[in-house]
């Protein structure tokens, strides 16, 4: 993992929407840290037990070092990220992410899927609106991290049932809540 050099201050003073990535590759141990800084949890009384989480990670890779292209789920308990399928998901991924270029130029798609049938038995319609709190809450920590370590960030809209097909069978069920696409920002300096 690579600790930012630069304050807080001085990255939410830099930070802003990528507009066009560079199709270069990033470093895992980016990836890594951005993973981390972004699932450490969000503070809600709608998370029981403290600490869990509502949505889970899955992305498109397509240019981390040391790290197959590909679809892969993030296990945050576990740090680990699983491989779904092997393969250049560039043109799926700009699909699933309204037939824009951002998610496909990035170096990741990141997607925030959530099973809402248990949110919203526990929680009832508020559920709903905790899913969609806490994924942005995580996008703009993931945001955060990118922008820490000189990276460019996105969050998008997206084909939301079709990004559910994308990666399943092991997404099945689930819902589509959030996109964030991260990589090198063709703006020098991001």
């Amino acid at each position: 993992m690579q600790r930012p050099r630069d304050t807080i201050e001085q990255v939410i003073l830099r930070r802003g929407s990528t507009r066009k990535f560079a199709q270069a590759s990033i470093s895992l141990p980016q990836l890594s840290t951005m993973l981390d800084r972004a699932t450490r949890g969000v503070l809600a009384d709608f998370l029981d037990p403290a600490g869990s989480q509502l949505s889970q990670l899955y992305l498109i890779v397509h240019a981390v070092e040391d790290l197959e292209p590909g679809a892969y789920v993030f296990y945050r308990d576990r740090g680990l990220l699983e491989r779904l399928k092997q393969g250049n998901f560039r043109g799926q991924a700009g699909y699933l992410g309204l037939e824009q270029e951002l998610p496909a130029d990035a170096a990741v798609a990141v997607f925030f899927l959530a099973d809402l049938r248990p949110i919203l038995q526990r929680l009832g319609n508020r559920g709903y609106r905790a899913v969609h709190l806490e994924a942005g809450i995580l996008g703009g920590k993931m945001y955060l991290a990118a922008y820490a370590q000189r990276l460019g960030a996105t969050g998008l809209t997206f084909y939301d049932d079709e990004v559910t097909r994308f990666f399943s069978s092991h997404a099945e069920g689930k819902s589509a809540i959030f996109l964030v696409a991260v990589g090198k920002s063709v703006k020098a300096g991001a």
